[in-house]
């Protein structure tokens, strides 16, 4: 099975006839032609000087990237953010060792000080760590032993399939955000699967969208534009929400195949720019963004 492919295919099909959000090919081009001049972006990394904790924390940290804001998108409990949850996980996992028994007691040092902090969905996210404790630091301890090897595109897929089969809170998610993301961040770190992410589906979340809405290479319906200006919540898995993400996928996609570069370079180079629109992204409270 690719599961990659099955992603396009999922987004694809809920394109074919889109209601509340449109693909506009035109800008997506007038915008390839545009960056393809500047330079590829940096993603801010910190230095880890050891591989295999460097693997390890990525993995905890994409199991829980997700829905930093409360009620409305300019409410952050205690300024929560990827920034702030990727720190704090640091801090938790100063004392790593290659030891289940340690792993472990990072782990539940992390979800006691994302309680202390108050982040969003914490019994989730409590949910989702406990799942790494069985096997996810021998499965981070083969990427990093294949990795220094170096190995092909069916290996690659046997780890993708083992993330979402193994840790379900990577698989629930029909678009596969987070499990895209965990290998997108060993590509930025070590330029590993520098093969692979040329053709891996960019993971779809709340930035993203907003950034192509801004740069018009997607547009909304006027009752969308409303919703996310007014703070409403758009139901997770409803047609609207699925648009979103799908139209996101495939733009990104497009953009790819016009400028020559990875999604891990296109993904970065929104990222580093999302605070430069004023315009608000659309709030869907769910763990696969």
């Amino acid at each position: 099975m690719n599961l990659v492919d099955g992603v396009y295919k999922i987004a694809e099909q809920f394109m074919e006839d889109p209601e509340w959000v449109k693909i506009n090919y035109t800008k997506i081009g007038e915008l390839a032609r545009t960056i393809i001049y500047e330079p590829q972006p940096i993603f801010p990394l910190p230095d880890i000087t050891n591989s295999l904790k460097s693997i390890v924390i990525e993995l905890v940290s994409a199991s829980i990237n997700y829905c930093y804001w409360y009620g409305k998108s300019t409410v952050r409990p205690n300024e929560a953010s990827s920034t702030t949850m990727y720190n704090i996980l640091q801090n938790c996992f100063y004392d790593f060792k290659e030891t289940e028994n340690q792993f472990s007691i990072c782990i539940e040092r992390l979800i006691k000080h994302l309680a202390m902090e108050r982040f969003p969905l914490l019994e989730e996210r409590a949910k989702h760590l406990r799942e790494l404790k069985d096997g996810a630091l021998q499965y981070c301890n083969d990427i990093d032993t294949y990795c220094r090897m170096g190995f092909g595109t069916n290996d690659w897929k046997d780890f993708f399939l083992t993330l979402i089969t193994k840790f379900p809170g990577f698989g629930s998610d029909i678009f596969l955000k987070r499990a895209s993301l965990f290998f997108i961040q060993l590509n930025r770190r070590f330029d590993y699967f520098s093969e692979e992410v040329k053709t891996l589906h960019v993971p779809a979340d709340y930035q993203i969208p907003k950034m192509l809405e801004y740069y018009e290479c997607i547009t909304y319906h006027p009752y969308l534009s409303i919703a996310i200006t007014d703070d409403q919540l758009i139901p997770k898995n409803s047609k609207m929400e699925c648009e979103l993400r799908s139209a996101t996928i495939l733009a990104i996609r497009e953009l790819c195949k016009l400028t020559g570069w990875s999604v891990t370079d296109v993904d970065t180079y929104f990222f580093t720019k999302r605070h430069e629109p004023q315009q608000k992204f659309h709030l869907t409270i769910t763990t696969d963004y």
